[in-house]
């Protein structure tokens, strides 16, 4: 693994999760706070290492494809069972109750931003995402795209990687984290929403290596639908398909922009369609209630996502530096907030959302999967 590279982007792994176990562990019966993110950080290290020296079998041969696929199959059960019986209105998180006012946007042409969820918040979601949350919300839950995700995560590494060590390695560190547990406990579309971006682009990338806008129309739709799920993806987007973009013929410029505006057109349509007048749309809009969560300073990060694509080729170089500002954002959040109102308030009282920081997990560990693999030839 790259030395440096790797280092950070474990070490923001385990921070962020320790963290988790921090804030919850007193929930589980430690009278020391500290006791949980230690104990959790000695684990994933020791684990990551002994993994790292031990030879398991490539997946191709029948009792590992059969160990993987049981575990696969056993928390993708298990996960199920816990969306099925976690009672949403029970939750202190209200992400699972805002996609579905995403979804009735598009189901009963209900104008979504000047709705209240379950916990009495305004839904911030992007149209997009209500497209994107559609099937679960008609099999019966929302909270099953977490599942659904894992699924094709779990596929995605059994077709990908170049070792069985590198896919039961990747597997190992998804089961183990605690802010993914997390996610799918309170129902969260926020870390599965930047898995599928990073599932896109790594389909992509190894579909059309050499020119990632070989497609252009289809590329500039489903790089458009992916903007309008959430902001956030905005900076892996712009990173991994700029210099392909200004590199471009013209002609080719013109179809992408034409895709992704006319993609946009239609699935914003809906929403368009069911806004009651004009000034409900300009003060109530996923973009002004998007935009207001972090400090103005960590709007600069996203400068540098201009920059980036530049400086580097290697595909990998450019995941790296998207979970580094995708964290970042969020982070300078977490910091400004305990300037303002101190450690315990921020962690524990509810007046940052740690979640945020997990929307960098998945581009971690698509980094480290994509590192072993270089590291065995691939």
């Amino acid at each position: 693994m790259s030395k440096a590279p790797g280092i950070i982007l474990v070490s923001i792994y385990i921070f962020i999760n320790a963290l988790f176990t921090y804030k919850y562990g007193q929930k589980l019966g430690f009278a020391l706070p500290l006791v949980p993110p230690l104990m959790y950080t000695s684990l994933i290290g020791c684990t990551i290492f002994f993994l790292r020296k031990m030879a398991i079998p490539p997946l191709k041969k029948s009792t590992p494809i059969i160990l993987y696929w049981i575990i696969v199959g056993v928390f993708s059960v298990i996960f199920t069972l816990v969306v099925l019986y976690t009672d949403g209105e029970s939750l202190n998180v209200d992400r699972w109750s805002a996609l579905e006012l995403t979804v009735q946007g598009i189901t009963e042409g209900k104008y979504p931003y000047s709705r209240k969820d379950h916990l009495g918040q305004m839904s911030s979601n992007f149209p997009a995402l209500g497209f994107l949350g559609l099937p679960f919300y008609l099999l019966g839950d929302v909270g099953y795209l977490q599942v659904f995700v894992f699924i094709v995560f779990s596929l995605f590494l059994f077709k990908t990687c170049s070792a069985g060590k590198t896919s039961f390695c990747i597997l190992f560190l998804y089961l183990s984290s605690p802010a993914l547990i997390w996610e799918i406990l309170a129902k969260s579309d926020l870390v599965s929403n930047l898995f599928l971006v990073f599932l896109f682009v790594e389909y992509w990338k190894k579909k059309y290596p050499t020119d990632m806008f070989k497609k252009p129309m289809v590329s500039g739709a489903l790089i458009s639908f992916f903007v309008l799920t959430r902001a956030v993806v905005v900076i892996p987007l712009v990173i991994l398909f700029l210099r392909d973009f200004w590199q471009s013929k013209m002609g080719i410029k013109i179809k992408i922009v034409l895709s992704i505006a006319l993609t946009g057109l239609i699935i914003c349509l809906p929403t368009l369609l069911s806004v009651p007048d004009w000034g409900t749309l300009r003060n109530l809009n996923p973009i002004s209630l998007q935009t207001n969560k972090v400090p103005f300073i960590a709007y600069l990060l996203v400068l540098t996502t201009f920059y980036v694509p530049w400086i580097t080729k290697k595909h990998n170089d450019l995941i790296f530096y998207s979970a580094l500002i995708v964290f970042m954002i969020p982070f300078i959040g977490m910091i400004s907030t305990i300037g303002q109102v101190g450690w315990h308030r921020t962690v524990f009282n509810h007046q940052f959302d740690i979640s945020y920081l997990s929307m960098c997990i998945p581009s971690i560990l698509i980094w480290i999967k994509n590192n072993l693999d270089f590291e065995r030839g691939v």
